[in-house]
């Protein structure tokens, strides 16, 4: 019965540790929009991408300080596109954020404070997504050694980003706050191997809850 319990238990903590690892398989009509930032056209292909939304965007950005990307935004919102955003908290006091421009047109912007830097460079339009290293910036368009990767015809792929996308939003802030008020960044610790039976199955379940995404999303989002 030990022998059992023991092998549970690191069965559950390998589960734990690795459950964020996500394989995707790609279909076979699915092709990649790749752009790099020398040819200065990144941001005209993210910004045709988002002119393109007929449902939804959800993006996570780190700097986003883009005229272009915002308007493209808003008047997506205007539109009747579900806009959601999900920014790290530098946009709550950088001079340069289009944060408040789009906050005060009615898009849904919050802001994730619970790492030391929130780091993402991805949005999910429709059943589409692109992602890379380049910031929702004019400097990541045109000054860096950047690149943005637009996948189509790649479900698998978009719902994991969706996923991590309702994971970001359901830990952030809304950005409607006073400056300086957002709550302190809190790094998660990693995960601790419980010494106690009832530890384990609480992290356990701790951990599913979690990964399901579900709890305090709203229903438009799903």
């Amino acid at each position: 019965m030990k022998n059992i319990l023991k092998f549970c238990t690191v069965f559950l903590y390998c589960t734990i540790a690795t459950a964020h690892v996500e394989t995707v398989i790609i279909n076979q009509g699915a092709y990649v929009e790749t752009c790099f930032s020398y040819t200065h056209k990144c941001e005209a292909s993210i910004v045709r991408l988002i002119k393109q939304a007929k449902k939804r965007i959800l993006l996570a950005g780190y700097g986003f300080t883009s005229n272009d990307i915002a308007k493209s935004i808003k008047d997506a919102h205007a539109r009747g596109v579900k806009v959601h955003l999900v920014l790290d908290r530098s946009n709550v006091t950088s001079k340069y954020s289009r944060a408040t421009y789009l906050a005060n047109a009615g898009v849904d912007v919050k802001i994730d404070s619970n790492y030391a830097i929130m780091h993402h460079k991805f949005l999910v339009v429709d059943n589409t997504v692109g992602f890379g290293s380049m910031n929702f910036t004019r400097a990541g368009n045109q000054r860096n050694a950047e690149n943005f990767n637009i996948f189509h015809n790649a479900p698998g792929l978009v719902l994991v980003y969706k996923n991590e996308f309702l994971r970001l939003y359901n830990e952030s802030d809304s950005y409607r706050q006073k400056r300086g008020t957002q709550r302190k960044p809190t790094i998660r610790k990693k995960t601790q191997m419980p010494t106690k039976r009832f530890g384990m199955v609480r992290a356990f379940a701790e951990h599913f809850i979690a990964i399901t995404h579900s709890g305090g999303i709203p229903k438009q989002l799903i």
